[in-house]
């Protein structure tokens, strides 16, 4: 009887026994005391775009569990990195974000990283390279679900002296001499790359002193050591100077000597000096081409006159020297060449770099 009386009861009240048991159902679990929730997950490591469906559960007082995943609310802390609902996580960016589902007054936050770069490497620890030439720097970034990626062409690249080395892409290209450094970041990783462009261990010239007579040049070569083992010409490309220009001048290594005295050259390249002693050969004694001359009247004879030079060199001075004549009327001179004129003796002087020499000349 008291069956009937139910059964009767539920159908006035138009609500079916399906909905009763439910009804029945939450009511009992809502009367449980919700001790956690939990999560297999607490880090979610994803790639960009990537997926992944996290269930939560709840823990009771007596021991029992729910998946609460659809009943969960579920909140992101930047859904630029990702996005969740009813626990589908979608990473939509890179970088990390914290996921909270709230069920029962409890919450459970898990942590996500999308594309976070463990690690970022290079291919190449050090660059030495010459002026002009290039070499290709490939980063790799690990990131921290284990897989790694080529990111050279999305990395930043920077030179810290563009004089020195240039950068794109990781693509390094050798401009001027001297050190730098190339930094490459990713994924807020960096990496530091030293570069030595011609970095100069050593000049050396194949002159170490010049000895010359003024109005010569002689040609000096300046020989880099380059990058501790290449050697190279750089005559050209060093900067030269004289310290003194009145007794030797210098242009592209080539030494002209003005006058007499003693200067020095310096040579400068890639960071490197190296300095060269000029002295003037001066001269030491001048020498004629005769001991003595006798002439007649109206005949003539032509002399040199040679400057031996402190350095041991010889040079016909002859057109350069001073003649003199301590008797004009007895003998001329002009260029060396002695012309008689009445009879008698006169002395032929020849003057050339502060020093001279003398010959007499006798006329019958």
């Amino acid at each position: 009887m008291l069956t009937v009386v139910l059964t009767v009861g539920t159908i006035l009240s138009g609500v079916g026994p399906a909905a009763e048991l439910a009804k029945a159902e939450t009511a009992a679990s809502q009367s449980k005391k919700l001790s956690r929730l939990t999560v297999k997950e607490k880090t979610v490591r994803l790639k960009k775009d990537g997926t992944q469906q996290l269930t939560v559960l709840a823990q009771y007082a007596d021991k029992t569990t729910e998946d609460v995943t659809q009943k969960a609310e579920w909140s992101t802390s930047d859904s630029g990195i990702v996005t969740v609902e009813a626990g589908l996580l979608r990473a939509t960016g890179s970088g990390k974000a914290d996921v909270k589902a709230r069920f029962g007054g409890k919450f459970i936050t898990i942590s996500t990283e999308v594309d976070v770069v463990a690690k970022l490497v290079v291919d190449q620890k050090k660059l030495v390279l010459n002026a002009g030439a290039a070499k290709q720097i490939v980063a790799t970034a690990s990131f921290t679900d284990k897989s790694t990626a080529a990111v050279t062409a999305n990395a930043e690249w920077t030179s810290a002296d563009p004089e020195i080395a240039t950068v794109a892409n990781g693509l390094v290209t050798a401009v001027g001499s001297g050190k730098t450094k190339i930094k490459v970041v990713y994924g807020g990783k960096n990496v530091t790359i030293p570069v030595e462009v011609d970095v100069v261990s050593k000049l050396e010239s194949d002159q170490k002193k010049l000895y010359a007579r003024p109005g010569s040049s002689q040609a000096v070569k300046l020989t880099a050591v380059v990058n501790g083992k290449e050697k190279a010409d750089v005559t050209a490309k060093a900067k030269w100077i004289s310290d003194n220009g009145q007794v030797a001048t210098v242009e592209s290594g080539v030494v002209t000597v003005i006058g007499p005295g003693k200067a020095k050259i310096t040579a400068s390249y890639g960071g490197k000096t190296i300095t060269i002693p000029v002295e003037a050969a001066i001269v030491s004694r001048l020498e004629l081409s005769a001991t003595r001359i006798q002439l007649t009247a109206n005949e003539s004879q032509q002399l040199q006159v040679f400057a031996i030079y402190s350095d041991k060199t010889k040079a016909d001075v002859t057109a350069e020297a001073e003649w003199t004549s301590t008797d004009k009327n007895v003998a001329s001179v002009a260029q060396g060449k002695v012309a008689a004129g009445t009879a008698g003796r006169a002395t032929i002087t020849a003057s050339y770099g502060g020093k001279r020499v003398m010959i007499q000349a006798a006329v019958k």
